[in-house]
């Protein structure tokens, strides 16, 4: 069974009278420009059936491809202007070409340059309080006069109203030391940079709801290593900073890494820092305050108050340790344990005292020292150096195997252990609940490179000895005690005077000796530059620029303090001018900042710049 589909009617075509010169248009552009034969053969066909192959450059088919699109672009614009006349004649309206498109949107008015300026200034100026030297710039979004004049403002990095503001501040008269900016969302970045540019005193700063981000917003791209040097107050509450730093429990960094941006801090999000008052000057000017000179020391030097036997014993083990450390390091590997550590580190930094005696220049070797094979070797000095915490735990070698290599990158020495007048000893004993152990430092001095520099070394070097156990490695090899922790510190050379039993002699004695020993025995092969070391005044140098400004009282308790705690000048006058140029205060902070856990000083403050 069969059904019938029902028949669409078709539409009768239409034969459009252009149609048959199109269907030519590209053949005829192609014999046009050469690339077919009139008998329609391909031309790069035919060349390459030939005998004598020829080879087309792939720039020439380029251009002919080109020369035939516009070809055919003429050809097609040729066709449109025909129709177009075409339809002129039959009476038809030839389609025009679309205007330009007009925003439907409405165009909110901007205020002119000068207009917003003079708003500004007028934001400004009723929000400071001259009396008080305050500076209110919260919450500026909602400002009636900004709101008023239609004034939008900009919070991004690229933000020009904060230096407009900034500008406008430094020219109130007086100039604002506290200012506050809480709740703006304004950019870190821009906040600091307008501020160190037009009001770089500022005293007092909230910057509580705004976006500080990083440590690195506070720093000025080419510009000085501190800004702001006047900041003693800031707060940072509500910033992505602060956040992240409690977020991660960090805060005892972040507060760290704020108060080396800012020496001066004392206040961090109304906490007081453990801080010395860097750079903040005092109110009223202060008589520089130099103390005499102390003459004598109150105690003198003492016997050693360490037992007969206990001294004995480490006698004993320091003679056979020292004596494997000169001659045969690798021997050491059985008095260390696999849980030993050891590390060393080396002070450059000329002692008072050698300095004051001219060791460097009177003792015949001291001259050629230098510190080359100590640094290469790894100095774990951790408050003289930039290093990165990976590379602090590298320097500390763990295990017999990684200390006795570790022993092997250090200079030879020798140790004179048969003068003891030249050593001293403290030991302690602790009780850290893993059996006896004792705490020894022995300071004393040694020859580097015996035979070749023969120059003398000062040391001091730390041992934890717990007793070695039975039938132990180190046992087996004669050691009664082993070393669980091993800490050495070379330094320059000073005399075992320091030690000596009975009366102390202060710089001031030691210096007045030298002086009425006269010329001939305090003569130098370089006596002038002995001193220039102190002073900065030898043949051909010029003062330290910190020091020309200064009174000779003033240049004197720098060079002291410098001295005393190896501060380069820069932190050492601002040590001084925090503490009212009190050489004693100043010295008891600094000793309070560097043997707080962790250290307070970050570590350029020993780097000569």
């Amino acid at each position: 069974m069969s059904a019938s589909l029902p028949v669409t009617p078709q539409r009768p075509r239409t034969i459009p009278t252009v149609s048959a010169p199109r269907r030519n248009v590209a053949g005829q552009l192609l014999k046009k420009t050469g690339l077919i034969r009139g008998n329609g053969e391909d031309v790069s066909m035919k060349e390459a059936s030939s005998s004598k192959p020829q080879h087309r450059s792939m720039r020439s088919r380029t251009t002919m491809q080109a020369k035939a699109m516009e070809a055919v672009k003429g050809k097609a614009a040729s066709m449109a202007m025909q129709r177009s006349s075409a339809s002129a004649a039959r009476g038809e309206t030839p389609p025009t070409t679309r205007g330009p498109v007009t925003s439907r949107i409405p165009k909110r008015p901007v205020a002119s340059e000068a207009s917003v300026v003079e708003t500004w200034k007028k934001v400004v100026s009723k929000r400071y309080n001259a009396q008080n030297l305050f500076l209110n710039l919260d919450n500026l979004a909602v400002d009636e006069d900004l709101a008023k004049a239609k004034i939008t403002i900009t919070k991004t990095r690229e933000s020009r109203e904060v230096h407009v503001i900034m500008k406008i501040a430094s020219q109130l008269d007086p100039p604002p030391i506290t200012i506050s900016i809480a709740n703006n969302g304004f950019d870190g970045s821009v906040i600091f940079g307008a501020l160190n540019r037009w009001l770089p005193n500022v005293v007092n700063l909230s910057l509580i709801g705004n976006k500080v981000r990083s440590y690195r917003d506070m720093e000025i791209f080419g510009g000085p290593k501190w800004i702001l040097k006047k900041l003693r107050e800031i707060i940072l509450l509500e910033n992505p900073l602060h956040e992240t730093a409690v977020t991660d429990g960090k805060v005892e960094l972040y507060r760290n890494e704020i108060a080396r941006k800012f020496p001066s801090l004392e206040i961090l999000d109304n906490i007081p820092l453990p801080h010395i008052k860097y750079g903040v000057a005092p109110t009223t000017p202060r008589v520089p305050l130099v103390p005499q000179p102390a003459r004598s020391f109150p105690t003198p030097m003492r016997p050693s108050a360490v037992a007969p036997e206990i001294g004995a014993f480490i006698s004993n083990f320091l003679e056979s340790f020292l004596d494997k450390f000169d001659n045969s390091r690798p021997s050491l590997h059985t008095v260390y344990t696999p849980q030993s550590t050891f590390s060393f580190s080396y002070d450059s930094t000329i002692p008072p005292q050698a300095r004051q005696r001219g060791f460097m220049y009177k003792m015949p070797n001291q001259r050629k020292l230098d510190w080359k094979a100590w640094h290469g070797a790894g100095s774990r000095n951790l408050m003289k150096t930039h290093n990165s915490l990976q590379d602090a735990r590298d320097k500390l070698y763990t295990g017999a195997d990684d200390i006795v290599v570790g022993l092997s990158t250090l200079p030879t020495t020798k140790h004179i252990v048969t003068e003891g007048e030249k050593f001293v000893l403290d030991v302690m004993q602790l009780d850290v609940g893993a059996g006896p152990q004792l705490l020894v430092t022995v300071h004393g001095e040694f020859v580097e490179e015996p035979g070749t520099i023969d120059g003398i070394r000062s040391f001091d070097r730390t041992l934890v000895l717990a007793p070695a156990p039975d039938n132990s490695v180190a046992k087996i090899n004669g050691w009664e005690a082993v070393v669980i922790s091993d800490q050495l510190n070379i330094r320059a050379y000073s005399s075992h005077d320091s030690w000596t039993i009975g009366p102390l002699l202060t710089q001031q004695e030691e210096a007045e000796a030298v002086i009425s020993a006269g010329p001939s025995q305090t003569r130098s092969e370089n006596p002038s530059a002995a001193m220039s070391d102190v002073t900065g005044s030898g043949p051909g140098e010029v003062l330290h620029p910190l020091l020309v400004d200064l009174a000779d009282s003033q240049r004197a308790a720098m060079t002291q303090l410098k001295a005393m705690t190896g501060l380069n000048y820069q932190y050492a006058m601002m040590c001084l001018e925090a503490n009212g140029w009190d050489i004693a205060q100043a010295k008891s902070n600094f000793d309070e900042l560097v043997n707080s856990i962790p250290p307070q000083l970050p570590p350029e403050a020993w780097i000569e710049s």
